[in-house]
């Protein structure tokens, strides 16, 4: 699987709320890191955390708007919202990811 199918099987997995789908596609020391919050390190903290977030969290919604891939560096440009009181909040971001034997090892997102 290249690392576009990677992302998109990723996004996937997130789509359908299913964390351990989704966390199995980091290295067992991969890491996962949004903006603005410590980096959350190693696959079992990464399936956690994507559990507690699809059981816990607000109604989301997450868009790939364009994927710029280079080797196993990939630049994934998205907007990302949640709802609160009915109203939905949303921004635009870019996610850089990097693959090494098949697996991402490092998920890090940027945002204004």
């Amino acid at each position: 699987m290249n690392l576009r199918e990677l992302i998109e099987e990723l996004v996937s997995a997130w789509h359908a709320g299913d964390a351990l789908r989704a966390s199995a596609f980091f290295d067992a020391d991969g890491i996962y890191h949004e903006s603005g919050r410590e980096p959350i390190r190693g696959r079992d903290a990464i399936a956690a955390y994507f559990t507690r977030f699809f059981r816990d969290g607000p109604p989301w919604r997450f868009e790939i708007t364009d994927v710029l891939v280079d080797g196993d560096r990939a630049a994934v440009a998205y907007r990302f919202g949640t709802q609160h009181d009915g109203a939905w909040r949303v921004r635009e971001g870019c996610a850089l990811a990097r693959r090494q034997g098949g697996s991402i090892v490092e998920w890090r997102e940027y945002h204004g």
